[in-house]
């Protein structure tokens, strides 16, 4: 939905003004929210964070001594009681209408998938992304749309995978390093620096705020096997809420608990659920974990429902259904929301394997998002309220 639009007449009510715009459409916006949305230099704008009214100086009962549409179209009204003047732009006013429709349309809406989409995978060239800011924010549309998107065609040898980061954003601390090699060779023992099979997870369950963007890089696949899994968290979460709404009100409920405790060397705890819900209700984060959950911790008459909701959702995230399988080569990179989507992995028995992970904080891609939409001019794009992930 366009934010573009003229101001074409205004009309005082009781509370606020109700607007109508040169497309016939209508917009109502509170006087106390006009007074408290004035950006001039006496208040401040909350841009720069140089704000000076404060929410005290908000009188409850303001009203307008007089409301006009200026000579460039903009609303300008005088307030009562008051020596003070507020203009709004008319651009600037349609694009923070707060009416249910406008609302709706500013939300992002994710694309859910399942197995089917393995056919139409979102891929774009490494070497086009870095050079091209159109291609680049085509990534950017993908990563935000799917969740994931696989970066084809790299250099291929260790290291790169940071330039592949640096696409999005700035690098974050992971869980060992910034750079975080996945190979049997590796002296640290994880899971994924074996050959054995790894089940679906979102990383680093254990932290309170987990890391944002993972980015996998390929320097040297297996001969055979090892292949990348992704299943999209928020599709399990939709099966799971259709299907099974008691399974789904449980997990997006009750809290379970996450820990990584290494005596003497390490200690770290989370208890968050594995669906985060916003305030509308829709789901924001996904939290799973198998390998890494604690003890249950939640009122006794829910434990055993708990568990059988817990197993339902481990059952879909197993069922090739809900997974794609995909090989990245050397070169190649995916891309992944940790908020969003479970990866895993196929068994191997290549010792050489060499691949690379790090991460990149989702505030870093999102500002980077919204800095490319406003430079190649899509407006809406950069206003777009994005997922917070975890942070609810």
């Amino acid at each position: 939905m366009s934010t573009a639009g003229k101001i074409s007449s205004i009309e005082a009510l009781d509370n606020g003004l109700r607007v109508k715009w040169d497309d016939e459409t209508r917009s109502f916006f509170h006087f106390i929210w006009l007074r408290d949305c004035c950006y001039c230099e006496t208040c401040g704008d909350s841009y720069s964070s140089n704000r000076f009214f404060l929410p005290t100086d908000i009188n409850l009962e303001c009203r307008p001594q007089s409301v006009r549409i200026s000579s460039r179209g903009d609303l300008e009204i005088d307030w009562m009681h008051e020596q003070h003047s507020s203009r709004y732009q008319s651009d600037w006013l349609r694009r923070y209408r707060y009416d249910r429709e406008a609302r709706s349309h500013r939300f992002h809406r994710p694309t859910i998938w399942n197995h089917q989409i393995i056919d139409r995978l979102p891929k774009i060239d490494f070497v086009s992304a870095e050079q091209s800011e159109t291609s680049k924010f085509e990534l950017y549309r993908m990563l935000r749309d799917f969740g994931f998107v696989v970066v084809t065609r790299g250099p291929g040898i260790s290291g790169s995978v940071q330039r592949v980061a640096e696409l999005i954003g700035e690098l974050g601390v992971s869980a060992y390093s910034r750079v975080f090699d996945l190979t049997p060779d590796s002296a640290i023992r994880t899971l994924g620096n074996t050959t054995r099979r790894v089940p679906p997870h979102t990383d680093e369950a254990f932290r309170y705020t987990p890391p944002g963007i993972n980015i996998l890089g390929c320097v040297r696949p297996a001969k055979k096997g090892g292949d990348t899994i992704l299943v999209d968290g928020y599709n399990l979460a939709h099966v799971l809420r259709s299907s099974y709404p008691e399974d789904f009100d449980l997990l997006s409920g009750a809290a379970q608990s996450f820990h990584r405790i290494h005596s003497g060397e390490l200690d770290q705890r989370a208890r968050q659920r594995m669906f985060a819900l916003d305030d509308r209700g829709e789901v924001v984060g996904v939290r799973v974990h198998t390998r890494s959950a604690g003890p249950l911790d939640i009122a006794t008459d829910l434990v055993e429902a708990y568990y059988g909701a817990y197993r339902r959702l481990c059952q879909l995230m197993m069922n090739p259904e809900h997974q794609i399988q995909f090989r990245l080569e050397s070169g190649d990179a995916v891309l992944f929301d940790n908020h969003r989507i479970l990866h895993a992995r196929q068994h191997f028995t290549d010792q050489a394997r060499f691949l690379q992970i790090c991460t990149v904080p989702r505030e870093s891609f999102h500002e980077q998002y919204r800095l490319l939409a406003h430079k190649l001019g899509h407006v809406d794009e950069a206003d777009m309220i994005l997922s917070s992930g975890m942070a609810v």
